[in-house]
């Protein structure tokens, strides 16, 4: 998820092509207003944090919103999703910036510039890993004394695979609003919000009204996705990927991927397959697949607490 290479020269050398791209083919004004619409991305409107965004008018480039957040200081660790917020022509004053979030958003931070360099004005909702968006963690908010649960109950209630999300965020909970125990459903989510679907309930189970905001995993090796549950035999319950690399000593800084290369029951893999947790090189592993080693910087394998041997592949960090 993480680029720390990224600079702010390769931010200006983006700048620069998509400048050059418009003033050389000299078709950015030119094409027809349908096949502007057909040829502009949907970028705009989903909140991956590693896409592009732009081309917000005939004559504007794109960028990536990820230098967006390095441009203002801060951080691209734990980014979960960045949503844009509007994007139209571009004004003053140019530059990236921050600015307060809207009182109704689910940001931590938001992100705006009159003209990002790119010919574009844009506004950018910045949502970062926390407790409050711990896909295990019990929903928040709600009344003084209620009985809470897991926000993954809530979700596989939806009939929604655990393992195809980065993170929950409880939007709100009240008293239940329905006698009976009601599955969860999709709802509309909010305008201001970085989810790729939301879901509610009117009655969890346990007496509350619920709603939902859900982050989708953006890619197989997105590090933040879930895993768990592989087998039959091995202990209910999810972990992120990205939590096992402590276990072996490895940071979770600057960690571009992780692919789950085998999840089973340890004895499933293979006979030998160890217990416990092990770290080391990829390539010459015997558990590790070799027409895929060499793209990762290690490997992690063995048997974790809810009894499921893995494998994974893991890229950046250290």
């Amino acid at each position: 998820m993480n680029h720390p290479a990224r600079t702010s020269r390769q931010g200006l050398r983006t700048r620069m092509l998509g400048t050059a791209l418009c003033a050389g083919l000299g078709a950015c004004a030119a094409l027809p207003a349908m096949a502007q619409d057909d040829e502009k991305s949907a970028w705009n409107g989903w909140p991956e944090p590693e896409a592009a965004y732009g081309h917000c008018q005939s004559a504007s480039s794109l960028s990536t919103k990820l230098d967006a957040v390095m441009e203002v200081g801060d951080s691209v660790e734990g980014i979960l999703a960045i949503k844009v917020l509007w994007c139209h022509s571009f004004s003053s004053p140019p530059g990236y910036r921050k600015y307060p979030c809207p009182e109704d958003s689910v940001f931590d931070s938001c992100i705006r510039a009159g003209n990002d360099g790119r010919g574009n004005n844009v506004g950018l909702g910045v949502l970062r890993a926390s407790a409050r968006t711990d896909a295990s963690g019990s929903y928040e908010g709600c009344p003084d004394g209620a009985t809470l649960q897991s926000k993954l109950n809530v979700l596989r209630s939806a009939q929604k695979d655990p393992r195809t999300i980065d993170a929950i965020m409880t939007l709100s909970c009240s008293a239940a609003t329905a006698k009976d125990a009601t599955p969860a459903t999709k709802v509309d989510c909010p305008v201001k919000g970085g989810f790729g679907y939301c879901i509610g309930t009117p009655n969890d189970g346990l007496g509350n009204a619920v709603t939902l905001g859900v982050v989708r995993t953006y890619a197989w090796g997105d590090p933040r996705g879930l895993y768990g549950e592989c087998d039959q035999q091995i202990l209910p319950g999810f972990s992120s990927k990205l939590s096992v690399l402590p276990l072996v000593g490895k940071s979770t800084d600057n960690v571009r991927l992780i692919d789950l290369l085998g999840c089973a029951v340890p004895w499933g893999i293979g006979g030998g397959f160890p217990s416990g947790l092990h770290v080391g090189a990829c390539v010459g592993n015997p558990w590790v697949p070799q027409a895929l080693a060499r793209r990762y910087d290690y490997c992690i394998w063995g048997t974790d607490a809810r009894n499921a041997g893995i494998i994974m592949g893991v890229s950046g960090g250290n």
